[in-house]
């Protein structure tokens, strides 16, 4: 009796301390139960393990994403330094690179323009906001201008394609990719002092710089890592297909920024810094990916989809800011 009071009295204190993402995780388990309802085609093989490759993506971005949030700031050139990234890989192997050359290129060129982001906030002393509008413009116009504007094509090797397109048995390698990235960013996040000193920045910036911490160090390795895991998806997309297509308004990798930030936020993460967690921004990403499989088994106007995220981030940042209005 007393071994399930104690369980049940566990469950209870997790479920507190996780209260969006439990509620989180209800809704998906509600979406993923009336689905079928609308399509018989829900539960194949093949839509579940596309809906997860849709959400790899941004669930992937969103990781760099919440790590920028949780320190106060943010990043809005995440979806520009995709672009930038697929450009470059295929550029390189037009060229003739060899794959694991380009992959490693193409992950330091996000890495330097998180690099260039985390600069001219910490040492130009200016706003994150400000500062990743203006990367971003700046990185669409460079790509806009080396591509002409036009799709790329760069005759690619299969080595390359099985990087976006392959699969380990019925599982595709971005997911996989995916999953291993949201493990490895709980642990830091979790179980080492750089994750404890990010929440720390984020919580009170003034007290972790006089407990020791090095604020304008951890800054610029957030933003490393956010370009970091831009880079990723990047080259992931580009890969896929083995092409590049410019952006265009709401299309390529544009308005990737603002999906990222929405999965961040529905994932329980305050924008104002110091909370959130990996699992939250996976489960936004999630229940972003439901709603919109959801949308095109309804057969809806494509366009209702951007009023749905609106909607639910809405939602969640007005469920967020009561509860710190009972605090």
């Amino acid at each position: 009796m007393e071994m399930k009071l104690g369980w049940r009295n566990r469950l209870g204190l997790m479920i507190k301390s996780h209260q969006e993402e439990s509620l989180l995780t209800l809704l998906i388990v509600i979406i993923i139960a009336i689905s079928p309802i609308f399509s018989p085609d829900f539960f194949t093989e093949y839509n579940l393990f596309n809906l997860l490759r849709q959400i790899s993506y941004t669930a992937i971005v969103s990781i760099g994403m919440l790590l920028t949030i949780l320190i106060g700031g943010i990043d809005l050139s995440v979806g520009s330094t995709m672009q930038a990234v697929g450009l470059s890989s295929i550029l390189l192997i037009q060229n003739d690179m060899p794959v694991w050359l380009v992959v490693i290129v193409v992950l330091l060129i996000g890495m330097a323009l998180g690099l260039i982001n985390g600069s001219l906030i910490v040492y130009g002393l200016l706003q994150p906001f400000i500062v990743t509008l203006g990367t971003k413009i700046i990185i669409d116009g460079l790509t806009l201008v080396i591509s002409d504007g036009k799709g790329v094509s760069g005759n690619a090797p299969d080595s390359f394609l099985e990087i976006g397109a392959g699969h380990v048995g019925s599982v595709p390698i971005p997911v996989i990719i995916m999953f291993v990235l949201i493990f490895l960013g709980s642990v830091v996040l979790n179980r080492t002092v750089f994750g404890r000193q990010i929440y720390a920045v984020g919580s009170n910036r003034l007290a972790a710089h006089n407990s020791g911490i090095h604020v304008n160090r951890i800054q610029l390795l957030v933003y490393m890592l956010s370009g970091l895991f831009a880079a990723i998806a990047g080259l992931l997309v580009a890969a896929r297909t083995g092409a590049f297509q410019p952006i265009t308004v709401g299309g390529g990798a544009g308005g990737m920024e603002l999906n990222a930030i929405a999965a961040v936020v529905v994932g329980g993460a305050s924008l104002a810094g110091g909370k959130g967690t990996v699992g939250g921004a996976f489960l936004g990403a999630l229940l972003s990916g439901l709603l919109f499989n959801l949308l095109v088994f309804l057969d809806l106007n494509p366009y209702i989809q951007q009023f749905v995220l609106g909607a639910i981030v809405l939602a969640a940042v007005i469920f967020s800011a009561s509860k710190r209005q009972k605090r």
